[in-house]
């Protein structure tokens, strides 16, 4: 059976952000699109990639659990909206080729414990994201032909 490769899975239309972008403005982009995942690119670059759990992790990082009064007034302690998202974004991001298996990049994706791998080409330009949902819809593919073809026939 011919391997299944990463480049037959993986989404082309890739909404990305640039490193300068506020947090705010990311949270925002991902509610709307409803996506979970998006690279960070840099003159056509990957430079990193930033999560909904970034973005959860910073907004919990930065609240104050208690207030601190002066005079009367709350202290001024900023938001986290208002980070620009390369504080937060992961530099070192594991990425996938076109023609990696997908078997490969499932792999890669379960022992680094992330959601989507970039998939960039030799240049290190951003080619594709391949997610969970990704991987998931390859595997009903698989699990219907399967059931579609005939059983193995043991010769006794």
């Amino acid at each position: 059976m011919k391997s299944l490769l990463v480049n037959e899975w993986m989404r082309t239309e890739v909404i990305t952000v640039n490193p300068e972008l506020r947090v705010e403005r990311a949270w925002e982009l991902m509610e709307r699109r409803h996506i979970r995942h998006l690279p960070v690119v840099q003159q056509g670059q990957l430079v990193g990639m930033v999560t909904e759990r970034d973005l959860k992790r910073a907004v919990f990082a930065a609240t104050p659990l208690v207030t601190v009064w002066t005079a009367g007034k709350p202290q001024p302690t900023g938001t986290p909206g208002d980070l620009a998202v390369q504080a937060i974004m992961t530099q070192a991001v594991r990425t996938a080729k076109p023609t990696d298996t997908l078997l490969n990049a499932a792999v890669l994706m379960q022992n680094e414990k992330v959601g989507a791998l970039p998939v960039v080409d030799d240049a290190g330009q951003l080619v594709g994201l391949l997610s969970q949902s990704d991987l998931l819809k390859a595997l009903v593919f698989l699990l219907e032909r399967n059931q579609l073809a005939p059983p193995a026939r043991e010769d006794s």
